[in-house]
Parts: structure tokens; sequence; C-alpha cells
């Protein structure tokens, strides 16, 4: 299934993606049925065009690398440069896949799969928590994560995906 997802944000009726804030923005990134891989990747890709640094966190070591072979073939006319946190190297790493805590890359944008728990610190500027509706589990996971946030006083804002891009639902 080839999708043309070029134009994530260009569109007037859509938001950018990278965001310029000073403070953490909570994003909820609901996937509606497609390809984690691929929007996880295209996501990354926005982010890494506007000089962001990424984090990509997945809650286990088979999904990173699940991501790893997508951040690779995801677009056969560019390149994404990117690295996983266990192949060494992760500081210089724009864009990093891990399955374990912390900001090896000093990245601005974190990105979380797989009902990763985000942090309480500060140190990002952007969080997305990208989710899978359909699956009971995964939206119970977002419904708690999406509590916390408001807890914590953030403003979480809700996407969904269609076939021109993320498009702010909520």
């Amino acid at each position: 299934m080839q999708a043309n997802f070029r134009n994530l944000g260009g569109n007037p009726k859509f938001q950018r993606l990278a965001p310029q804030v000073a403070a953490v923005q909570a994003n909820f990134r609901n996937l509606g049925g497609k390809p984690l891989e691929l929007w996880v990747a295209y996501l990354s890709a926005e982010y890494a065009a506007a000089g962001t640094r990424v984090l990509i966190r997945a809650a286990t070591p088979e999904r990173v690398k699940a991501l790893d072979q997508a951040l690779w073939t995801y677009d056969r006319e560019s390149f994404l440069p990117h690295g996983t946190a266990d192949a060494g190297g992760a500081a210089a790493q724009p864009v990093l896949l891990t399955a374990s805590e912390g900001n090896p890359n000093g990245a601005e944008a974190l990105i979380l799969v797989d009902h990763s728990v985000a942090p309480e610190g500060g140190e990002w500027q952007v969080i997305d928590y990208v989710f899978e509706r359909n699956d009971p589990a995964a939206r119970e996971a977002a419904r708690q994560q999406w509590r916390l946030w408001k807890e914590q006083g953030r403003e979480p804002i809700y996407w969904e995906t269609d076939a021109q891009g993320w498009r702010r639902a909520g």
C-alpha cells in the first residue's frame, strides 16, 4: 500500500507538524487504522526538516527494529538520517530510536509509540503520543496519558490521520 504523504503540513487546512513553542506541547496522534511505521517516519521527517532533533521511544527492541527499517524505506526519493540507541553514536543522531529511558541525542521532540510512558520532565519542546484508537488497550493507555497531562496543567492537542496527513481534530 503506497500513499502520498508529501504534503503533511503545507496545506493551509493542516497545522505544521513541527511547532515552534516555548512550553511542552503535548500531541495525541490517532492513527485511525493507518500504518504506524509510515506515519512515525513522516512525522520524524517533518521535525528533522525543521531542524528539530527527534527521539522515538518504543516499548520493545522488536518495535525499534521495525521502525528503523521503516525509516530506511518509507520514501525512495529521500533519506532520513537516523540510528538506534544500541548501535552506538546515539548523541550524533538527529533521529534516534530506542526502547530505553533518557534522551541520549539531546532531542527536542519525543515520539512515543506502543504505550510508552511520557517523562514528567520538561526537556522536550513537543511530545507526540501515537496510538491506534481501534486497539482497546492502546485507546485506554492514551486516555490515561491524556488525563495525566491534563492534571499536570498541559493542554493536549488531538490529531487524526486522513489522506492528506495529520488533521487537528479536537
